[in-house]
């Protein structure tokens, strides 16, 4: 840089200008002159001064004379203070010369008044005298004379700040006594002699002011009066002899951190992140210098100490002449590297690589406040930093696992270290390794390739200090090469040098100098890991990075710098995910460092006292090597058997070709063995989610690959007893942990001892997590909500063959988990507890349903219907015995516990005291699960739909003679059960019943769905052919016989024949005859009674045998007297027969309940109010499901606008190919018209569609994307608990939304009551305001134009359904990663509506709170995996996984990962809602409502006259 300048160092070292002729006396004629001549000036001074009368000293010659006395006497031993003292303050006074006007101007010579600048320059010189130190001195004599020097100092300030009369030989002259004052302070080694007294203990006193004097003087010098090269050059080769005085590298940092600061304002812009620096550090640059002379100063001084990796190398600064000439002097110290003062040059050298690194950070962008470094870079006392005791170069090699302890002992001394010297230990990892949370980068930060022009050279090389290399990596100097000058003068040698590495033939792993070391192989770190898109660094760069992180990486105990290690796990978290060329030659080096980190640690310290305080230290370790391995989990299956070329090639190293898929298992052990150990419930989400994509990675791999694995050992298990009913793996109800360990985790053992196949790993990690979840995390929230996210994402995997044993054990072991939930004392239970609860629940759900054989097996089906017992209950009908363990921790007296011998106690029975309101709904909604969906999802209409699709105007369009609803009243008749259940039953038979039996349609609308029957009271099966007309109709006479057998005439008696024999009795002849009755008077009368009565028998006779004969000459049969069958009936009151064939009509039902504010068990509705079949059609658009929207975007590189960002998905040339793929592999698509389920917006959604409502429009073709605007067509994916629709943006409905005119994503709810219709839609939607337009303003640019007018009713109070918050979503294709610093999330959120905001929490808000917006980035890397970035404020649930913030991930598994976290995000966000309800509660609520206005209250009469009156027909 002044390679063409010559340096003023030898002139100022010899300069003799501070010589007085009294020099050339004795030194006690000397003394005595100067002793009353300055008194005498010093008094005359004074009183000038008082009585303002002028100085005596009117000639040049005579001033000239005066300061020549003056001269000798600043330089009288420390014995003549108070002379020293006068010289003082007549200097100091006549100094004020070159002022503005002084208050007392007479008292300086009017020589000086009237020429000042000629005697300035010699007073300057002359006050050198003064710096110059005194051996021998006293200690207080000495502080004394700092006293001086600091009011020279201060003075001589106040004339560079405010001086405008100093021409540039003063200034010149300036800075010579300031270069020569520090030079005579500090250029000399502190030596101390025996009483402890420090000979140049002045030097100690002012370094620091002398050092903060001399580079803010300079500075002010650069704005007044720009140094010369010479004097530059002459600055920098002085320093060389100043580097063992810690506060030169902190004044030099001082400065070089304020110039860098006011460089970035003006190259990079005002909006720049900022180095925030103290307001002592931010007046060192004056506020009107120009930016030229701002690069100018910054430039150089970055350059002023010339190499700072020397510092490190005490061969070199104690070469200098003052060391030398030290060592000479000394009797014992032989050789100068050996000087005691050097051992501060470890710490030194770490603050001048602190420095450094403060500046990188600054040019990343990273925002940073000054303050944070002023312990370890400003500070004040070194003392209190303990140093190594062993001198440099001769310390011992560091124990590998040292840095990682708790408490490290000194190394041992040296020889030639004295005895006396006090031990030190090394400081903790925490307060050497610079750490701070991942921050996000300036997008418009320079590039790598600039930064490691300027700081390249001496990072490279500190990385590398000291380090032992291996016989391939080492060169031989060759004569005046690197050691003649490590640091060129010119950037282009420094770039050159760059290349070249230390020889250290001799010297071992001295680990003496790795904190300086760790820190600059950090800084590299994050340079990059800084690389933007598409960048491009030097070779040379990246082969001199990747050597220096191959020995930063080194675990074996000859190689391995515990401090170097740490800062590069700290400071790489991204270094395998930002597209560098050949980073992946690190990967083997990369995973034995995590390795020793999360396993061999923790394992190494599992039974030590400090084991807790090491596990506390090591938690961002520990994050920081998980941040790593989230990157390196997709490698060995995606490029398999590629070669890793190897960094080393030498015969002290063994050489071992690896391939990437050899990495595999080392990958799978690390992330299990990490999940063992770790404590840290943040690690532990993301170590959760990184197993999860490993599972899912491996088996979606071996299914393509049709892999046909199956563990030798547990074939025959599976098939025998996963299913029997005589299994010895019953789930205890005990919620000690013992149970666990008996369980059926440690007996499957050698059920999955290859965990490189997806079925071993799948059985293993379920495992894992079950036992962690129930030993470890169940007190924990956030770790036992991501346990449930990866077990029910772990459910769906499809592994092949199934493992199902572990499946049959992991429903168990979320069995078990319930029940220690619910089981702990009352004091545990809280929101948190409860929410781990529902999860569980959730999660067992999911289970079932995936895995429906379970429920086959008798043993499952007992532990699962006992758990949903214990959840709506809160307690199972029978206990086993209770070990004494269980009930001293749940504090329950025994007494109150069932016995196995009790009886079961049945629901009746028991008072319902569930763990809490939200615990028994979740039990309920699995309850319902398990008998509606498990072994039938999806449903016969597909997974769209868990209703029926059918309501009473799809029904009614197939009855007899009806095509729509009549306009008044219904034919449906409207009765509730149980306040909770709605059944609307229609009588008239559907068009395609022919069979004339009672038939009645049933639209039965629950808390989970509604369902559609049709039931008929039939005499005979189905499966018997024939129709039941058949049965109904006249079989007809048989065929007569000819023979009818053999006619009996026998005549019947009335008693038996034995009565006559019987002998009668006195009380037989009580009753006389009639004959002896008769007397001669009456006896005309019974004769002639008698002659009727024969005249009777004979006529009858006669007309007996007459027509005997008609009827013998008759046809047969007779249509007069023949049997016929009556009329069949063809209308019937079914609805009657329904309610009291299933038993619901009953007086008792009818009767108002103990609680007045319940209705009766069965209730009519009043079907002739319009407003019923409104509520009814707001009730069926409260869907069973759980439903969120994903909207995704496309982000070409460098756009920022919206209108860009939404044009982009118009066609298929615009974005990437990979985009499409991915897009469908989040769902299927589905057409908006005639879709079921879930569309991304209310207005669209839920809707039973009608043939002639359908519209065949041609879907557009060749697009990007955006043909899943929500217009036509939506992307949808649904299981049995959630769906969501993934929606992409288009420019159409950006131009619709402007069109609009609508800037809010709220709909407005001010609609008057005189727009209501009595049309019913066929859309069914949430409760909204009838007759609202579709394209009013407030209504979503996402749904279609043409959609159908969107109506709903409200009578009466407002409805009181919420359904928690409204989480908004985004998926954003990244082309260039740096643009999601710009993403424009404010100006797309007005086109995320969905309908729902106006039921949230934040309905009242005109915008999304911040909180609520969840960001997932996507961005493809050259090697075909993609890299995830994920944004979002997280309350006290943290944000959902599977996805991490910086994960690598597959191809195979990038859809399904993003679905499984937006879907996990949704539910975490209404697990932490206040107000969430889930939808069978708000289905349950809205039935209540209807009740409540259309009740119709009738007593008992009242209800029968009803139900027996005719229907509507």
């Amino acid at each position: 840089m002044y390679s063409e300048w010559s340096s003023l160092q030898d002139e100022i070292q010899c300069d003799k200008t501070n010589q007085s002729v009294l020099h050339k006396f004795p030194a006690a004629v000397g003394t005595t002159v100067a002793t009353s001549v300055v008194k005498h000036i010093a008094t005359s001074l004074s009183i000038a001064a008082n009585n303002l009368e002028p100085c005596r000293l009117d000639s040049d010659k005579e001033v000239k004379w005066a300061m020549e006395v003056l001269c000798y006497g600043l330089s009288l031993p420390l014995a003549e203070l108070d002379t020293i003292k006068e010289c003082v303050n007549v200097y100091c006074n006549w100094l004020l010369a070159c002022m503005p006007p002084s208050p007392h101007p007479e008292s300086v010579p009017k020589p000086l008044r009237e020429d000042p600048d000629p005697y300035i320059q010699d007073m300057i010189h002359h006050l050198l005298n003064l710096f110059v130190p005194r051996p021998g001195s006293d200690v207080d004599s000495v502080r004394k004379q700092a006293v001086f020097c600091h009011r020279v100092l201060r003075q001589i300030q106040l004339i560079a700040k405010e001086s405008t009369m100093l021409s540039r030989e003063s200034w010149e002259t300036l800075l010579k006594f300031l270069l020569a004052a520090n030079d005579s302070l500090l250029s000399p080694p502190l030596e101390k002699d025996d009483s402890g007294l420090s000979s140049y203990d002045i030097g100690d006193q002012l370094c620091e002011r002398v050092l903060s004097v001399l580079f803010e003087i300079w500075l002010l010098a650069c704005h007044k009066c720009f140094p010369s090269p010479s004097l530059w050059k002459t600055f920098r080769a002085m320093c060389i002899s100043w580097r063992h005085h810690e506060s030169l590298v902190v004044q030099w940092h001082k400065v070089n951190h304020a110039l860098t600061c006011r460089v970035l304002s003006f190259t990079q812009g005002p909006d720049y992140p900022k180095l925030t620096l103290t307001d002592e550090d931010s007046q060192l640059i004056p506020p009107s210098m120009t930016y030229d002379c701002i690069a100018q100063c910054w430039f150089r001084f970055l350059h002023i100490v010339q190499n700072p990796v020397d510092l490190c190398r005490p061969e070199t600064i104690g070469k200098t002449h003052k060391f030398m000439q030290a060592a000479m002097n000394s009797n014992t110290l032989v050789d100068p590297t050996q000087h005691e003062c050097l051992l501060k040059l470890p710490f030194i050298f770490y603050k001048a690589m602190k420095g450094v690194s403060v500046m990188v950070n600054a040019f990343l962008g990273i925002p940073q406040t000054q303050t944070r470094y002023d312990d370890q870079l400003i500070s004040t006392n070194s003392n209190k930093l303990s140093v190594p005791s062993t001198p440099p170069g001769q310390r011992k090699t560091s124990r590998p696992m040292s840095v990682f302890s708790s408490s490290n002992k000194g190394s041992s001394k040296s020889s030639n270290t004295s005895a006396n010297m006090p031990k030190s230990s090394t400081p903790m990892l925490s307060s050497l390794i610079f750490y701070e949370p991942r921050q996000s980068l300036a997008p418009t930060r320079p590039r790598c390739d600039s930064i490691l022009h300027l700081f390249g050279a001496w990072l490279f090389d500190a990385a590398l200090a000291r380090v032992r290399f291996h016989n391939c990596h080492r060169t031989v100097p060759e004569q005046g090469s690197i050691h003649s000058d490590r640091r060129s003068s010119s950037v282009t040698d420094s770039r050159r040098n760059s290349v070249s590495l230390d020889y250290h033939q001799d010297v071992g792993c001295d680990n003496t100098y790795e904190m300086g070391r760790a820190e600059a192989l950090g800084t590299l770190c994050r340079i990059f890991c800084a690389h933007k898109t598409g960048e491009t660094i030097l070779p040379v760069y990246y082969s001199r990075f990747y050597l220096a992180m191959y020995y930063g990486l080194q675990t074996s105990e000859d190689y391995m710098s515990g401090q170097v290690l740490a800062s590069v796990l700290f400071n790489s978290c991204d270094i395998l995910r930002v597209d560098l060329d050949g980073v992946q030659m690190l990967l083997p080096h990369i995973l034995d460092a995590i390795q020793l980190v999360l396993n061999d640690l923790p394992n190494k310290y599992k039974s030590s006292e400090t084991s807790s305080a090491i596990e506390f230290k090591n938690v961002d370790l520990q994050r920081s090597c998980i941040n790593l391995l989230l990157s390196t989990l997709c490698l060995p299956l995606h490029f398999k058997d590629l070669t890793i070329r190897d960094i080393v090639s030498s015969t002290d190293t063994d050489v071992q070709l690896i391939t990437f898929i050899s990495l595999k298992k080392k990958i799978l052990d690390l992330i299990l063995g990490a999940l063992k150990t770790t404590a840290d419930s943040t690690n532990t989400q993301m170590l959760l989610g990184g197993l999860m994509l490993l599972v899912e990675d491996l088996a979606v791999c071996d299914l393509a690959e049709q892999t046909t694995f199956q563990p030798h050992d547990v074939s025959l298990e599976v098939d025998n007893s996963v299913f029997s009913d005589n299994s010895q793996t019953s789930l205890k109800t005990s919620s000690s942990e013992s149970s666990f360990k008996e369980g059926p985790y440690h007996r499957l053992g050698n059920s999955a001892h290859d965990i490189d196949s997806a079925y071993g790993l799948f059985g293993e990690s379920v495992a894992l997590i079950c036992h962690r979840l129930m030993s470890q995390w169940k007190g924990d929230l956030n770790s036992a909500l991501a346990a449930m996210e990866i077990l029910a994402g772990l459910a769906k995997l499809v592994i092949s063959p199934p493992n199902l044993m572990m499946c049959k054990c992991t429903v168990k072991w979320i069995c078990e988990f319930i029940v220690q939930q619910c089981n702990r004392p009352a004091p545990a239970h809280s929101k948190d507890l409860h929410s781990t609860i529902v999860a569980a629940f959730r999660c067992l759900m999911l289970w079932l349903v995936e895995h429906s054989r379970l429920l086959y097996d008798k043993e499952c089906l007992h532990v699962v219907l006992e758990v949903v017992e214990l959840g709506i209950s809160g307690s199972k009908s029978q206990k086993p015995e209770i070990q004494s363990v269980q009930l001293k921790e749940t504090k329950i007296a025994p007494s109150v516990q069932n016995r196995a011998s009790d009886p079961p106690r049945y629901k009746q029975d028991k008072q319902r005291q569930p763990a809490s309101k939200r615990v028994q709904e979740a039990a309920e909604g699995l309850l319902t699960c398990i008998i509606q969906h498990v072994g039938a999802f999806p449903p016969p209409c597909g997974p769209e739909s868990l209703f029926s699709l059918l309501d009473e105007k799809s029904l009614l369009k197939y009855t007899k003679g009806n095509s729509s609803l009549p306009e008044h009243g219904s034919p449906f008749r409207y009765f509730v059960l149980e306040n909770s259940i709605v059944i609307g039953l229609l009588e008239q038979p559907l068009g395609n019943i022919e069979d004339p039996l009672p038939t009645v349609t049933a639209l039965i609308r629950g808390p989970f769905g509604r369902h559609a029957w049709v039931m008929q009271l039939r005499h005979s099966p189905r499966i018997k052919r024939g129709s039941s007309k058949s049965h109904l109709a006249d079989p007809g006479r048989p065929v007569p016989m000819e023979n009818v057998g053999t006619h009996h005439t026998v005549r019947p008696r009335n008693y038996p024949e034995s009565v006559d024999k019987v002998t009668q009795t006195k009380a037989d002849k009580s009753i006389p005859t009639l004959e002896s009755l008769v007397t001669d008077e009456n006896r005309p009368e019974l004769n002639k009674l008698k002659s009727f009565m024969e005249k009777q028998a004979q006529f009858e006779d006669q007309i007996s045998q007459t027509k005997q004969e008609e009827m013998q000459s008759m046809t047969f049969p007779n249509q007069d007297t023949e049997c016929k069958p009556p009329k069949i009936t063809e209308e019937f009151q079914a609805a009657r027969l329904f309610l009291s064939h299933y038993g619901f009509l009953s007086l008792d039902a009818l009767k108002e309940q103990s609680n007045g504010s319940l209705p009766p068990s069965l209730v009519t509705l009043d079907t002739t109010n319009p407003g019923l079949s409104n509520d009814l059609e707001v009730l069926d658009t409260i869907t069973a499901r759980d439903n969120d929207t994903v909207h995704v975007f496309y982000v070409k590189s460098g756009q920022r606008l919206a209108q860009d960002i939404l044009r982009n998905v118009e066609s298929n040339h615009c974005i990437q190919t990979q985009f499409l793929e991915f897009l469908h592999s989040l769902g299927w698509p589905v057409d908006i018209q005639k879709h079921a389920g879930w569309t991304g917006h209310i207005s669209t959604s839920w809707k039973i569609s009608q043939p002639e409502d359908i519209q065949n429009n041609a879907p557009r073709t060749g697009t990007g994307g955006s043909i899943y605007d929500g217009q036509q067509q939506v992307l949808y994916w649904a299981d049995v608990s959630s769906e969501v629709a993934f929606v992409v943006p288009s420019l159409d409905t950006f131009n619709r939304l402007q069109n609009d005119g609508d800037k809010s994503p709220h709909i407005s709810l001010n609609v008057n009551g005189d727009r209501l219709r009595g049309t019913k839609p066929t859309t069914l939607t949430m409760e909204r305001p009838l007759g609202e337009p579709r394209s009013k303003p407030g209504d979503s640019p996402g749904s279609p134009h043409d959609a159908s007018t969107f109506r709903t009713r409200r009578f009466g109070r407002a409805s009181t359904i919420t359904i928690g918050p409204d989480t908004k979503i985004f998926v954003v294709w990244l082309e260039n990663f740096e643009d999601h610093e710009n993403f424009p999330t404010g100006d797309l959120l007005p086109l995320t509506n969905t309908g729902v905001e106006q039921y949230t929490t934040a309905s009242s808000t005109s915008m999304r709170q911040e909180k609520d917006i969840f960001l997932i980035f996507i961005h493809a890397l050259q090697n075909g995996l993609f890299r995830i970035h994920m944004e979002g404020n997280t309350g006290r649930i943290s944000m959902a996984i599977p996805l991490v913030d910086g994960m690598v991930v597959s191809r195979r598994t990038l859809g399904s990962m993003v679905r499984q976290t937006a879907i996990n995000i949704g539910r975490r966000k209404r697990l932490e809602s206040e107000s969430y309800q889930p939808p069978h509660v708000r289905r349950k609520i809205k039935i209540q409502e209807i009740v409540d206005k259309y009740h119709l209250k009738m007593t008992e009469s009242e209800f029968y006259t009803a139900l027996f009156q005719d229907v509507h027909k």
